[in-house]
């Protein structure tokens, strides 16, 4: 929608003239095509032309700027009037703004030159010179396989100077007949650098409605009806610049404008469209023969409507012939069969047709491939610029297709498509913009897998990497292989690491697979890296070693613009895994850790866990995307989220050279000591614990031989068997008894440093050691059916609750590296559960209390009693 042209250097745009000039002369014409000189139209408003400016040269760009622009709109003539005056402030201005250029289609429309001035001091100097046209036919889209056969009107200027004063005006008259005559255009009511004055006017019958829209700004239009006309009309001066943040979404117009149509709804849009797309003659021979061979070799329309994509895809390649109606009309479906090429309409026609003579339901669609936001336009053809294919199967599930996409792999349900937002469909009964739904799926777009062999600090590593892509990746992937040599494809993969590792070579061929049923593309590479361990720079006794998820880094793109006014673009839909596997020479001091940044715009975890061999350390990425897009007011969270994110992808692992050749073993002798005592302590409080004799729960020792140790009673038992176990497991497992890990956890250079995971670290082992020496005593006085169990177990459960609540809480409090949180909560919730079920029954249970009744120093018991139960067990005999 932008209508001032951009106000930057343009040098290459004057290379790219001077070699067309030098190198396309058969295409040059001396006598210019469908180019005149006539006098302004009589319907236009003349503004006086400017040639004085209160604009200071150091506010613009590009060396020139502004000072009047004036466009209008004759609707029932179909005349678009142009008058531009700019001036030269520097060299550069006058290098790149010296030569006017003026395209125009000579199919349908007409060039008429009016005026060009070059104004100097106030004087007026005449350039306009028929003779001294040159016409270009310069096919700007060729690179993109697009020919338009429109043409340039090429006017050097002679003489100019900084300080000129360029004025020039112009008609372009006639209008592609394929919307009969209808009207639509946009323009902007601001520019890149500031103006001193704009005038838009629309002059229309007044019996024709023109709807505007105003984007981005307020400043409606006078209306005036005169003559059976009806004029629109903006008239602006002193337009301030715009200043415009770089990386701002593809669809979002940075400039304040309007949007004008004729058109009324999209079902009227649609209307139009429709009369293009039908009326087409029936398949060719060469045509039906290749719908029925597909037919008859697939038994389902899915596999029909997979078979008949790839062969629009792959097999008709993407060129286009855009000259007048040509640019909206495709062409016959047979003819592009037959020719094996086409643009985006004549491929989806192609495609809609191959689907329906297989009695699947198939429609073009017209979508913009650089916006998702047509809906926020008015109503015209000229919201669109790409069409697609939608396709409807049994029951009623629509699936949406694009037929220039090469390489697409997968089932019907998962084919890639680009996010284009909205959709016009092309049938009879459309009366709206459609979602276009891109299949979803909840697999990553990238899996990376890279697994780093370690035999010591001074041998070579080496280095696996798998990396899966999916989706669109794998359709990029695919095409990539296939039009690059595997020798240029290793280069670039090597030099990928080499960034981050110098001295990488490459330790066998890249290899790589693909599975076109599932979309999947993998690629398989293998490194021997030297030197992988470098000394700090602050201490040389200690080396350390870096690893970083290369590939998921290489998809978060940092803006250059953190101050904004606009929003910020994103790459999304995005869903990056990588996991970095390293296996260690020897057992490492690592502590396990998770980090999660939840931002509106993205989810980012990482976890490390340290397996229980020992040597093995496993660091796992992901990255997803949310959303294509952040508002200004919200980019500084988003950055700040962002900054969290790149601080967390850097790991490093240290090896201390001073240490390790000092120590003669790695066993922590003085933590053995500390447990040693430790346990004495605890051991003495059990023994003064032995000595509890409490009064059983029915009073006295007689119920002792009523019940023995049963039932659910057993269980219990079982985990008081397996505790002390369970603790010596655990000390050892997590490397309590290895001095390195000590060393490291205490020393300031360490990655690993942390005076607070220490003291953690000693609470946990104080607590672990007293579990141990009590559970040694629970077992003894529960197999003795001792009277203080009850009371005993339940001190137990609800100490160990509460032990793995606080400690968690401790932890995750002090930020401290710790077990993944889902493992915490488990453990957590184990815990509570636990308690929860024995803490009631070990105080309510009638089997508890009959069961332990045994004291040491157990009350008299009287004749009379004992009678009493010998009476008792004479009756129940």
């Amino acid at each position: 929608m932008n209508t001032f042209p951009e106000n930057k250097p343009k040098h290459v745009r004057l290379l790219l003239l001077l070699l067309l000039l030098a190198l396309w002369q058969p295409v040059t014409f001396a006598s210019p095509r469908n180019v005149s000189v006539t006098p302004e139209p009589a319907w236009i408003k003349k503004l006086p032309t400017r040639t004085q400016t209160s604009i200071s040269p150091g506010d613009v760009n590009g060396g020139f700027h502004y000072l009047q622009m004036s466009i209008q709109f004759e609707v029932a003539r179909q005349e678009r009037y142009y008058q531009y005056v700019y001036k030269l402030t520097t060299e550069e201005g006058v290098q790149n703004l010296s030569e006017l250029n003026i395209s125009f289609d000579p199919h349908y429309e007409q060039l008429q030159l009016h005026q060009v001035v070059v104004w100097r001091n106030g004087e007026p100097i005449n350039q306009l010179d028929l003779d001294r046209v040159k016409v270009l036919q310069r096919e700007q889209g060729m690179e993109q396989g697009i020919y338009d056969e429109s043409l340039t009107a090429v006017l050097v200027l002679e003489d100019v100077r900084v300080g000129d004063v360029v004025a020039y005006s112009f008609t372009i008259k006639g209008g592609n007949p394929v919307f009969g005559g209808k009207f639509f255009s946009s323009f902007n009511l601001q520019g890149y650098d500031p103006m001193d004055e704009l005038l838009v006017r629309l002059v229309a019958p007044q019996d024709r409605t023109i709807h505007y829209k105003l984007y981005r700004t307020d400043k409606k239009p006078g209306v005036a009806t005169a003559n059976g006309h009806t004029t629109y009309t903006w008239h602006l001066k002193d337009l301030p610049a715009t200043p415009v943040d770089d990386e701002t979404p593809s669809w979002f117009d940075p400039y304040p404008g309007v949007y004008l149509s004729e058109y009324s709804s999209w079902e009227e849009v649609a209307q139009w469209a429709l009369p293009l797309y039908e009326g087409h003659e029936k398949p060719g021979k060469a045509l039906q023969a290749k719908i029925d061979s597909i037919s008859s070799a697939y038994g389902s329309d899915e596999a029909r409507l997979e078979a008949a994509l790839r062969f629009v895809q792959d097999e008709v390649r993407y060129l286009g012939f855009e000259a007048g109606i040509g640019g909206f009309k495709p062409r016959s479906p047979s003819a592009v069969y037959a020719q094996r090429f086409g643009d985006c309409k004549d491929k989806a026609l192609l495609l809609c047709t191959m689907l329906r003579q297989m009695n699947i339901r198939a429609s073009p669609a017209l979508v913009n491939s650089t916006s998702a936001h047509i809906h926020n336009q008015l109503p015209s053809p000229q919201a669109f610029n790409h069409c697609i294919v939608r396709v409807e199967l049994l029951g009623g599930q629509a699936y949406w297709y694009d037929a220039t996409i090469s390489k697409q792999r997968g089932d019907y349900k998962s084919i890639h498509l680009p996010n284009y937002g909205k959709a016009l469909v092309i049938a009879p009964h459309t009366k709206d913009l459609a979602d276009v739904a891109p299949p979803a799926t909840d697999e990553p777009h990238v899996s990376a897998q890279e697994i780093y062999y370690m035999d010591g600090t001074e041998s070579p590593v080496t280095l696996e990497v798998r990396t899966a892509y999916t989706g669109s990746e794998a359709d990029y992937q695919r095409s990539y292989f296939a039009t690059t040599s595997l020798k240029d494809i290793e280069k670039s993969y090597l030099n990928f690491y080499a960034s981050q590792y110098p001295e990488i070579e490459k330790a066998a061929d890249l290899a790589f697979e693909d599975m076109e049923a599932s979309n999947t593309f993998t690629v398989i590479e293998k490194y021997s890296i030297s030197n992988f361990w470098a000394e700090q720079e602050e201490n040389g006794e200690v080396l350390e070693a870096w690893f970083s998820p290369q590939v998921l880094r290489g998809y978060i793109r940092q803006p250059k613009t953190s101050k904004r006014t606009m929003p910020l673009a994103l790459s999304h839909p995005l869903y990056i895994e990588q996991k970095i596997t390293v296996l260690l020479p020897e057992s490492w001091p690592i502590a396990n850790a998770e980090k999660e940044i939840a931002d509106d715009a993205f989810f980012f975890r990482k976890t490390v866990d340290y397996g229980p061999g020992g040597k093995e350390l496993t660091l796992h990425y992901s990255y997803q995307s949310h959303q294509d897009y952040v508002e200004a007011e919200a980019t500084a969270g988003y950055l700040r989220n962002q900054k969290a994110l790149l601080e967390e992808l850097s790991y490093g692992l240290t090896y201390n050279k001073a240490l390790a050749a000092g120590a003669e073993t790695d066993f922590s002798w003085a933590v053995l000591l500390l447990v040693l005592v430790l346990t004495g302590g605890f051991a003495f409080g059990a023994y003064k614990l032995y000595f509890w004799d409490p009064v059983p729960a029915y009073g006295n020792d007689i119920w002792s031989s009523r019940e023995s140790i049963g039932g659910w009673l057993v269980l219990p038992l079982i985990g008081l068997f397996f505790t002390p176990v369970r603790v010596l497991n655990f000390l050892v497992s997590n490397e309590y008894f290895n001095q390195k890990v000590w060393d490291e956890l205490l020393n300031a250079s360490s990655n690993v440093y942390s005076p607070a995971l220490v003291g953690v670290s000693m609470a946990e082992l104080a607590v672990n050691v007293a579990f141990m020496v009590y559970s040694v005593l629970l077992i003894f006085l529960f197999i003795r059916r001792r009277s203080s169990v009850p009371k005993l177990m339940v001190i137990f459960y609800t100490a160990n609750a509460c032990f793995v609540l606080s400690d968690y809480m401790l932890v995750r409090a002090l930020n401290l590296p710790t077990a993944s949180a889902t493992e915490g909560i488990s453990t957590i919730v184990g815990a509570l559960v636990g308690a929860a079920i024995w803490i009631p029954y070990f105080n309510l249970s009638e089997r508890v209390k009959a069961t332990f009744v045994e004291q040491l120093q157990p009350a008299p018991v009287y004749e009379e009693e004992v009678e009493a139960l010998n009476e008792d067990e004479q009756i129940e005999a």
